[in-house]
């Protein structure tokens, strides 16, 4: 049931990306760089490889090669599968917390952006993982997140939402959008896994030109 819930957070997390106010039909979806200095900041504040800074291609190396980075595994993509790697880095802890494990995930995400036609988009998630144990993992995590929206929420507009299972509420998330663009290149959340093991996460989208 936990795996269950896992995928299920963070497939949430990487297709919730679309503004809720957003009534003018399906948006161009161009994250590349999107003008905002602060998303820059926050990246190479919490990321060790930095999609902005180079070509896409040394990113994914730069990425996959870090020698701090161990328990590696990828998926290629195929004809009926999409590309996704996963790792753990040893002794990495960007928060305001020490992380109990702090893990990376890239992955090629399908979006539908029209219900009635087959038109589909493919994006990059990349999402950062700060896992803590126990009462006190859970208030830290819960933590980072509020202090990271007070920091750098300011600078965008945001949606919250709440993660839930079943009736009961067992994380939240900030969507942060910047003005013009109608899809949203952050999302931060925090969540409670089970009753040993929370996490705090940090979700961007990416769109390769």
């Amino acid at each position: 049931m936990r795996k269950f819930f896992l995928f299920f957070l963070f497939s949430t997390l990487a297709v919730r990306c679309m503004s809720q106010n957003e009534e003018n039909g399906p948006p161009a979806i161009t994250i590349r760089y999107v003008g905002n200095e602060h998303l820059l900041k926050i990246v190479k504040n919490y990321f060790r490889s930095d999609p902005y800074r180079n070509e896409f291609g040394f990113f994914i190396k730069h990425l996959m090669d870090d020698p701090i980075l161990v328990n590696k595994s990828t998926r290629l993509r195929t004809d009926t599968s999409l590309f996704y790697f996963q790792g753990v880095y040893k002794n990495y802890s960007p928060y305001g917390f020490l992380a109990d494990r702090t893990e990376i995930r890239l992955a090629e995400q399908e979006l539908v952006i029209n219900d009635s036609l087959p038109l589909r988009d493919t994006l990059i998630v990349y999402q950062l993982l700060g896992f803590n144990n126990g009462k006190a993992g859970l208030e830290s995590v819960k933590d980072e997140f509020f202090k990271f929206n007070r920091h750098y929420g300011k600078h965008f507009i945001t949606e919250p939402g709440n993660i839930t299972q079943g009736t009961e509420i067992v994380g939240a998330t900030e969507d942060y959008f910047i003005r013009g663009v109608a899809a949203s290149p952050l999302t931060v959340a925090w969540a409670k896994l089970d009753e040993s093991e929370s996490a705090f996460i940090i979700t961007l989208r990416l769109k390769i030109k």
